[in-house]
């Protein structure tokens, strides 16, 4: 009778798990139909945990198969949006309706409509659901809204400060030497390992900016030396880890990560969660110390943010008790929210900067006319080949090493898309002059993907990498680099840093960080593929820009790309 009872219960969780898919399905079309937009039903849920991990490999073995519909390969790998771009929307239309039966899903493209969604941030708030996977420490500021994120934002508002965008700066340079000297000199040939270089490059940044702990550049093929004596390598081989296994870390928690059934893998991301704890509460610590001793030199990420925190809390202090308002006591953050916004801070600047890396020298591979261009200017602005040498003001002027920087992001975007959603509200939308009203606790997806890649937006070539389309001149003025103008990295339809309120407040140490490489890489190489058998290098520059279009998310926060391994490049010193 157990054994039955227990057959029984395994055969009824999946059969009314079938049923209860079904009638949210029917009921959620019902109110995608009711609001009158176009329609794309989903039977899994984008959210689904268990599809987030095996959905796309899942998807690829039917299609290999020849299992399933056009639909279903093309819609159901997790990260879709990514690899469609603006296709769905043609197909579609600029706003149309995901049912899934975990909810409904606006996608939308159109830039007036996304302008209007992110304008009225009290009706449209943050789908702080989708963002609970950074909540490893607790709350912080891209999960929460309103006063508290009103709290996060004013002190980490000043933590990114021009003083230690110069330490990204030179650390930067730095490390790109190092990297570059990798790739040239030790690195198995050709170069494999692109996409995880540039996830140790971006973390030694990190761990300068955030903790002033400088590492030489260890390439992922190569032996590491041994660090037992340096805690600091415990830090960041700790972070490393964490932000390996996010998704997993999301589902099961810390805890459940170290369970007996656990891959190895799984166990110590667990472990690394502590440790990092630990190591940035003694740093804080610390920082507290000095503060006290009216030391206050240190120019990295956990200083200022301390510093602001201390300086907010003596405001608050410094206010007469009768007029203080209720909120004031808490516009200041607690040690556990200083360790969360730091994590966001090094998950924000490791992996979406290293993908973005991988992207700019992929692209660059396929494209060598733009690689002498941004040499020209790299050449006009910096003569000395001596990077120790290349001063922070420089930076602004190298126009055209940022525009490869925004038209990478244009085309392949980390993140995907901007998430909101209407809660218990049901706000309106005009769409071509007509109104739609939106039934409560609908996500917003506005796709960042789709709009950068629209030829309504960006022509006839917008699917084409060209740098060139950021650069100008000014009416009358000699065309000259020096007289050479670039596009506002923010607009109605580049949206690549966010925008208003919540752009992101990593914007221009991302940018110095990528610009600083670029110039170094640059300044005396070029970089090709290894051609294939049969294969001309024309051929072989199409087939590598291909490859950086082919996004994968199963298992990740972020939108990657998919084989970075398979570029297979040669870098070569510039002759001349």
């Amino acid at each position: 009778m157990t054994l039955a009872t227990i057959v029984l219960t395994l055969l009824a969780l999946p059969a009314a798990f079938i049923v209860w898919s079904a009638r949210s399905l029917v009921s959620n079309q019902a109110k995608a139909e009711q609001a009158g937009f176009p329609i794309l039903v989903r039977w899994v849920t984008p959210t689904n945990p268990l599809w987030m991990i095996f959905g796309s490999t899942i998807v690829r073995k039917c299609r290999a198969l020849n299992i399933g519909t056009e639909n279903f390969w093309t819609y159901y790998v997790f990260g879709w949006e990514a690899n469609q771009r603006h296709l769905a929307h043609q197909k579609y239309g600029e706003v149309f309706m995901l049912v899934t039966p975990g909810g409904n899903w606006l996608c939308v493209n159109d830039a007036e409509v996304i302008y209007d969604v992110l304008r009225r941030r009290t009706e449209f708030t943050r789908n702080l659901v989708q963002f609970d996977v950074l909540n490893v420490y607790g709350t912080n500021l891209s999960t929460t809204e309103g006063v508290d994120w009103q709290k996060h934002r004013k002190v980490t508002a000043v933590t990114f400060t021009e003083k230690n965008n110069e330490l990204v700066w030179k650390q930067s340079l730095a490390q790109a030497k190092g990297m570059l000297e990798y790739w040239t000199e030790r690195a198995p040939q050709p170069l494999r390992t692109i996409g995880e270089d540039t996830k140790v490059f971006t973390l030694n940044v990190l761990a300068a900016a955030l903790f002033d702990k400088m590492y030489p550049f260890e390439g992922a093929s190569e032996p590491k030396a041994s660090h037992v004596k340096d805690d600091s390598y415990t830090y960041r081989d700790s972070l490393n880890r964490i932000l390996k296994n996010i998704i997993p870390l999301f589902i099961f928690g810390g805890p459940g990560l170290q369970a007996w059934w656990t891959p190895k893998s799984w166990k110590q991301a667990g472990e690394a969660v502590t440790i990092f704890r630990t190591y940035v509460t003694g740093l804080i610590a610390e920082e507290r110390s000095l503060m006290a001793r009216g030391i206050q030199d240190n120019r990295n990420l956990v200083a200022t943010l301390v510093r602001a925190c201390e300086k907010e809390e003596q405001e608050i202090n410094a206010i007469p008790l009768a007029k203080r308002q209720g909120s004031d006591r808490k516009m200041t953050l607690t040690e556990q929210e200083i360790i969360s916004n730091l994590f966001v801070f090094a998950f924000a600047g490791n992996d979406t900067t290293a993908i973005v890396m991988t992207h700019i020298v992929v692209d660059m591979t396929a494209h060598p006319e733009i690689q002498e261009w941004i040499a020209e200017e790299i050449h006009h602005y910096l003569p000395s080949a001596n990077t120790s040498e290349w001063a922070f003001d420089t930076y602004p002027k190298l126009k055209r090493c940022l525009a490869v920087v925004m038209e990478s992001l244009r085309l392949n975007h980390p993140l995907g898309q901007l998430a909101k959603t209407t809660e218990n509200r049901s706000p309106t939308i005009t769409i071509a002059s007509k109104a739609y009203t939106l039934p409560p606790d609908t996500s917003v997806h506005l796709s960042l993907s789709a709009l950068h890649t629209h030829s309504r937006y960006w022509g006839a070539d917008s699917m084409t990498w060209n740098p060139k389309r950021f650069i100008s001149y000014s009416a009358n003025a000699p065309k000259t680099i020096e007289n050479e103008v670039l596009a506002a990295d923010t607009s109605e339809h580049y949206l690549a840093w966010a925008w208003g309120q919540r752009v992101c407040p990593g914007k221009k140490f991302s940018q110095v960080e990528l610009v600083a490489t670029l110039a170094t890489l640059f300044y005396k190489h070029t970089v090709q593929p290894e051609l294939r058998e049969g294969e001309t290098l024309e051929q072989a520059r199409k087939r590598v820009y291909q490859a950086g279009l082919d996004i994968e998310h199963e298992g990740k926060i972020l939108h990657e790309m998919r084989e970075p391994e398979s570029t297979c490049l040669v870098w070569k010193e510039r002759k001349g």
